[in-house]
């Protein structure tokens, strides 16, 4: 027994996972901690606006950065070193041009857009710079993901984060700049850190601008088919503020915005784990694994499937008290989300067990066609159970939605590779 915990303390992906799992923790956790501080200089309404802006950030970025650092990511063992950094520059050029496409969208229905979202052309603009800032920092944490350097990744992550919200702060309680305050911090601080990314992929030799028509077609060719994906996710959170402050306004939607900030703890330790595990998972795969070897990680899946459900239901009985305790009292009604967000993320948290079957084969056509189909869905079932039980309806069809996708990637994820999921004890 002592010689099995040993092998797993000292296993890399255990390792790995231990140090993605802090790092998120810690960067997480900044934001997590303050937030007595921000909901006290804060109101519900002030975080129903910046749920706006940060769904608009969202849906920018899908189509900013169309998802190419994953295409960075995948050729990292493909590409030497200097065709790598030809590679990074003329997914820039993708970048830089899908920017200036976004401000050209939102100049001209600028009108429309305000009068929808609540936000001034400026903000929107700002939401735009922050969106690219996004990708310019990715390009580096992904080359450090796939090089398998936690504590980089991590430590530049609490840098970024620690910098965006130490500005906030700044503009929040000493300018008393409200909301705006926020959304300056992050925009600043986005900037600074885009533009040490960009010096330390140029330091590291990583950056090397020469036009390359095969390099911007094989990038698109990764990112464009992942669009519907990537709003598919969108259209579950980011479609659904826009939905709840339409129908129930920026109050409703303020206090659910921080009943979903409450829930993050849950996803931390999910995507981290999946930072660690999914690297781990296509060296396996890449090696023609036996059916043995087969069978012992659809075993640790399930364990892992029932590990997030229990953290999940931890996590619903314990937030009521941490809000009642932790918050400033105006918030206290974000309680009544938690049930519905906390399963919610769990199922997520096993659709990531599952997806990476479909991301190791490149199969992403019909992946994305189920993610964006459900998604629909989410957004369509929202829309009526908000109209029918208020915002609380947004939470009940998150789950239901989180559910369905993760059961229908299941199976195609097994369509496409193969695992003995039905037959692990034989």
């Amino acid at each position: 027994m002592k010689n099995k915990i040993k092998n797993i303390l000292t296993n890399k992906l255990f390792k790995d996972s231990f140090v993605y799992v802090i790092a998120d923790v810690i960067n997480k956790g900044i934001p997590f901690l303050l937030l007595p501080v921000l909901t006290h200089y804060l109101t519900p309404e002030d975080y129903g606006i910046l749920a706006t802006f940060n769904s608009l950030v969202a849906v920018l970025a899908i189509f900013i950065g169309l998802s190419i650092q994953g295409a960075v990511s995948v050729n990292y063992y493909k590409y030497s070193k200097s065709e790598l950094a030809n590679y990074i520059g003329n997914v820039l050029y993708i970048l830089f041009s899908t920017f200036l496409l976004s401000i050209f969208f939102i100049t001209l229905f600028n009108h429309y857009l305000q009068d929808k979202l609540g936000l001034e052309y400026i903000w929107m603009i700002a939401a735009t710079g922050l969106a690219l800032s996004l990708f310019l920092v990715l390009i580096n944490l992904s080359l450090w993901l796939v090089e398998q350097k936690p504590k980089l990744y991590g430590s530049y992550q609490i840098f970024e984060t620690a910098l965006k919200l130490g500005l906030s702060l700044l503009f929040i309680i000493v300018f008393s700049m409200t909301w705006k305050g926020r959304v300056l911090g992050m925009l600043i601080g986005g900037g600074v850190s885009a533009f040490l990314s960009l010096i330390i992929l140029y330091r590291r030799g990583y950056l090397h601008f020469a036009y390359n028509k095969k390099y911007i077609k094989d990038a698109l060719h990764f990112g464009v088919p992942l669009v519907p994906h990537s709003l598919s996710f969108w259209l579950r959170s980011g479609a659904v503020i826009f939905i709840l402050s339409y129908l129930v306004g920026k109050k409703n939607t303020g206090l659910y915005n921080v009943g979903n900030m409450m829930v993050i703890p849950l996803s931390v330790l999910t995507v981290a784990f999946n930072k660690a595990w999914a690297p781990y998972l296509y060296r396996k795969l890449s090696k023609n694994i036996s059916i043995l070897e087969k069978k012992k990680i659809v075993k640790f899946t399930y364990m892992y499937n029932i590990a997030v459900l229990l953290l999940a239901y931890v996590l619903y009985l314990i937030a009521p008290f941490i809000i009642e305790w932790f918050l400033d009292p105006k918030f206290k009604d974000s309680a009544i989300y938690i049930k519905y967000l906390a399963f919610a993320l769990a199922f997520q948290g096993m659709y990531f067990m599952v997806v990476n079957y479909i991301f190791y084969e490149k199969k992403t056509k019909y992946l994305a066609y189920i993610t964006f189909i459900t998604s629909v869905v989410n957004v369509i079932l929202a829309y009526v159970l908000i109209k029918k039980n208020g915002a609380i309806g947004a939470a009940q069809a998150f789950l239901f939605t989180s559910i369905l996708n993760y059961i229908l990637v299941w199976f195609y994820s097994n369509k496409v590779y193969r695992m003995p999921w039905k037959n692990i004890f034989s």
